[in-house]
């Protein structure tokens, strides 16, 4: 009977010990977006929006984006007594400096050299080791418009771990068209080169960069590799809006007339807009091929590779090191 408590015991013990996280799978990926040379805003509606932020991993900004961290430590500092004295001129004083975001983004976004995985995060490649340069130059001579081309190695988790990546290319449309697409007024466009006056900006608008390419893609396992991607391409074009004069004749055209009343249609009005085309979609991969997202504007590339396995060094590796 004693026999039988304790390796009931040592079972319940075992079940009752938390479950070590397995250690993730190392693999390299490689992508190519472009855009086709008839994209337009013609057959488009303005009514898709572009997705919401999200708290991805950015591995492309620390290579293309103003580095402001000097100038923020450069920042003229108030003392105590300044603040008692003028909180609001000490305020305006701490603002910090406003990056001064590229008008256009390189193709091409990859790392000096590469990086080490037993750091446990994810890094893009060196150039030397990106493989579509190939496809990128055929797709080129196809007429089609190259927007981002990287890569990187990342571990790869399950889905309820898994973090998307950070992708954004292209030009940057942030000083003529909110994130919404609607065309800036001349107030807007004053209001976005102030930092100062940031507050006073429309609900929802920031001085962010709005660019041509935007969205995230994520990798995860499930027994299988799978994809989910959400790309946003902006396109300029034009849109019909409703003035006020013009909503007032909609209204009294509603109300019950004369079979003989004249009234006089109004011109529609036209503005610029920077239309939203999304691409949205999950599938399941395989490593070593090549996967094509389609869409009718815009075109998704990736590879996802097999890497070794990073591997700690052994002790003896460590002592003849130390030596």
């Amino acid at each position: 009977m004693n026999a039988l408590i304790r390796t009931t015991l040592a079972a319940l013990t075992a079940l009752a010990m938390p479950v070590q996280a397995e250690d993730p799978t190392w693999f390299e990926v490689e992508l190519l977006v472009f855009s086709r040379a008839d994209a337009s805003s013609e057959h488009w509606s303005d009514d898709n929006q572009p997705a919401a932020p999200t708290a991805g991993l950015d591995l492309l900004g620390p290579t293309w984006l103003p580095d402001v961290s000097q100038l923020e430590l450069a920042l003229n500092r108030c003392s105590t007594e300044e603040w008692l004295l003028d909180a609001a001129g000490c305020e305006a004083r701490e603002q910090p400096p406003t990056p001064n975001w590229p008008t256009q983004l390189p193709i091409q976004a990859y790392a000096e050299e590469l990086g080490d995985a037993l750091e446990g995060e994810a890094y893009l490649l060196p150039r030397s080791m990106l493989e579509f340069e190939g496809a990128a130059q055929q797709l080129s001579r196809q007429g089609k418009t190259l927007l981002l081309h990287t890569g990187w190695q990342m571990p790869v988790y399950g889905r309820r771990a898994a973090q998307p990546f950070e992708l954004y290319a292209g030009r940057n449309y942030g000083d003529r068209y909110g994130r919404d697409g609607h065309l800036l007024t001349e107030q807007e466009e004053n209001l976005y080169r102030l930092p100062l006056f940031s507050n006073l900006l429309p609900e929802g608008e920031s001085q962010d960069p709005v660019w041509q390419l935007d969205g995230w893609l994520r990798i995860y396992l499930d027994h299988f590799l799978f994809i989910e991607s959400r790309l946003d391409l902006r396109v300029e074009g034009e849109r019909q809006v409703a003035t006020e004069e013009q909503t007032e004749q909609v209204l009294f055209d509603a109300l019950p007339t004369e079979p003989d009343a004249d009234s006089e249609a109004l011109a529609p009005t036209i503005e610029p807009y920077l239309y939203t085309i999304s691409l949205d979609q999950s599938r399941r991969v395989r490593s070593r091929e090549i996967h094509y997202f389609d869409h009718p504007q815009l075109g998704l590339v990736v590879q996802i590779r097999r890497m070794e396995q990073p591997q700690p060094p052994s002790e003896e590796s460590e002592t003849a090191l130390s030596r």
